[in-house]
């Protein structure tokens, strides 16, 4: 795109369990901000962060009754948590599971309305994990997502990433088309399908991909506040086709994202670092282990 410059150093059926006869008109009292009528296009917006990302602190993989409840109480902002199709019974039902996995002993239902309940004001991610559990769950979805005080993410991989990784990509007419009908205040997560182990790592996200990316956006006409959700390993590779990428999506963000074994061999705190300062502070979340992002902060605020 003309006049984009790099710069690595820039600064089936379920019944409904809706508790709730009308919409609440009260005000969260916790300090967070309610979900405003129109959707903010910034994470930031919502919790006293001071404009930056990297405060935005994150439960994960909040999947089971007992990790919802100890996020719920916690002190993280956001919790994130996985939705797949349980298919052993007549009906397939949406469940909280990461694949492999395809037992929970929470159904996506129950899991929303102990949300509700908690009246936390805390911000949600829901990650969907295939194309045939995106339909029934947003369908359960859209019996709560008035009585929900804090904002929503709704979080899809929609193109293949780099390394030919085997996990297939949610279709990308299916999960945008119903986001935007049925969520319009929602935020928007798109992605990559990614692998990522020692061996695998050849390169990072590239220009094509980049583009494809943005050209979704353009033809979808996506209006909604997004957000791009990025591995760290492979992000360090590709920094400058990252920045591409928030130049040609205005008001768009990255969710920096890495599971825990990847600081064994593939990142380093020097890498999250150039991350850092290679975008500006309210345009990167950062969704990893708590205990580097510990670290990341203390390097970060203390220099």
């Amino acid at each position: 795109m003309i006049g984009f410059q790099c710069s690595a150093t820039i600064s089936q059926p379920c019944i409904g369990r809706t508790l709730f006869p009308s919409a609440p008109t009260h005000q969260p009292t916790n300090g967070f901000h309610s979900r405003p009528a129109i959707p903010s296009s910034n994470l930031v917006d919502y919790f006293p962060v001071n404009g930056d990302g990297l405060r935005l602190s994150w439960a994960h993989a909040a999947n089971s009754r007992a990790k919802l409840t100890h996020a719920l109480r916690g002190e993280e902002l956001m919790i994130e948590a996985d939705v797949s199709l349980a298919e052993t019974t007549r009906y397939p039902v949406p469940i909280m599971a990461h694949p492999p996995l395809n037992v929970s002993d929470m159904t996506l239902e129950d899991w929303l309305v102990d949300v509700v309940r908690s009246n936390s004001g805390k911000g949600i991610k829901l990650d969907f994990k295939s194309t045939r559990v995106v339909e029934p769950a947003f369908r359960v979805l859209a019996r709560h997502v008035d009585y929900i005080k804090g904002p929503l993410v709704l979080n899809a991989d929609i193109l293949p990433g780099p390394n030919k990784p085997t996990a297939s990509p949610v279709d990308i007419w299916t999960f945008l088309i119903l986001c935007k009908t049925r969520f319009p205040k929602a935020i928007i997560s798109i992605g990559w399908t990614t692998l990522v182990d020692e061996m695998s790592i050849k390169t990072g996200y590239t220009r094509d991909m980049v583009d494809h990316m943005a050209s979704l956006v353009k033809e979808y006409n996506l209006s909604q506040p997004l957000t791009f959700a990025v591995n760290a390993s492979l992000l360090k590779y590709s920094i400058c086709e990252l920045q591409r990428l928030l130049f040609q999506v205005p008001n768009s963000t990255l969710t920096v994202w890495a599971h825990p074994h990847e600081f064994e061999s593939n990142l380093t705190l020097h890498d999250l670092i150039l991350i850092r300062k290679s975008f500006s502070m309210g345009s990167v979340f950062y969704d990893m282990p708590s205990d580097v992002l510990n670290q990341f902060r203390v390097e970060v605020y203390n220099n």
